[in-house]
């Protein structure tokens, strides 16, 4: 059975590496394994201090090179007491490599020298305080980026699948072509702080509602309330062209089903 595990994660893996597209020339692919909590009324405060517990265990994992960073996130919108989460975190890593260990060899460090003792029988308590809700895999496509994000707080996370007719191919090629030039210029004007493009890599199959994604990185609240039309951004990068042929081209090849807005609470840097 192990080496069947094995084989199936060798391919799942191939298959990663072949498919996934590359931001820059050989630059090793960025991935990041996102988890889905749901956390009842009444038990916020003692989920957050977990966190903060299991805030170190990551960093102890990051300082030991199992992977780069983590972070954990509010959904602000929607919300409500039907949604499905209610917070996100996020584990980075680089290439298939540290992909394949973080999927096939998890295992905590020494919790003595790391944790309280309250804090170590707060994450003995995990499963009490939330609800690990789905887990996934995506991988970075492409981004345009501030150099420096340590104050963003805002991050509005988009969900796209393909109406019929349209494609991951498709989609991925409006977004380059027609819309990261976009968010760059709103970027460089000082309206967001940066833009990132993903695919989803993991599950897959014909169930999933979503396929793709883009970020949207704000400093804060009133930057991202403040935004205006982008249609002179379109009018600016894209001089001569049809700008409702370009929105046209969008719808065709991507459906925008859930757009989530975020807020940063902690992460393995603070």
């Amino acid at each position: 059975m192990k080496n069947l595990i094995q084989s199936f994660l060798l391919a799942i893996l191939f298959c990663l590496a072949s498919n996934s597209l590359m931001a820059q020339g050989d630059e090793a692919q960025r991935y990041y394994a996102i988890d889905y909590m749901k956390v009842e009324p009444g038990k916020h405060d003692d989920y957050l201090k977990l966190e903060a517990a299991w805030k170190k265990i990551h960093q102890a994992n990051i300082k030991a090179g199992k992977y780069d960073y983590w972070s954990l996130v509010a959904v602000a919108y929607p919300s409500g007491a039907n949604e499905e989460y209610n917070y996100v975190t996020r584990i980075n890593l680089t290439g298939e490599k540290q992909l394949a260990n973080y999927i096939e060899n998890w295992e905590m460090p020494g919790l003595e020298s790391i944790l309280t003792a309250e804090e170590r029988a707060l994450v003995n308590r995990t499963t009490e305080f939330r609800t690990l809700v789905k887990s996934e895999v995506w991988s970075r496509v492409d981004q345009v980026m501030d150099e420096d994000l340590r104050d963003i707080k805002i991050m509005v996370f988009n969900y796209f699948d393909f109406p019929e007719g349209g494609g991951r191919q498709d989609h991925l090629r409006v977004e380059r072509d027609i819309w990261k030039p976009v968010h760059d210029a709103r970027r460089k004007d000082g309206q967001m702080r940066g833009w990132v493009l993903l695919r989803k890599e993991l599950p897959y199959g014909s169930a999933d509602t979503y396929h793709d994604a883009t970020v949207d990185l704000y400093t804060n609240m009133a930057q991202y309330l403040s935004q205006g039309d982008p249609t002179p951004y379109f009018e600016k990068v894209h001089a001569g062209k049809d700008i409702q042929k370009m929105y046209a081209e969008t719808e065709a090849a991507a459906n925008l089903i859930r757009a989530e807005v975020r807020i940063d609470v902690m992460n393995s840097k603070d």
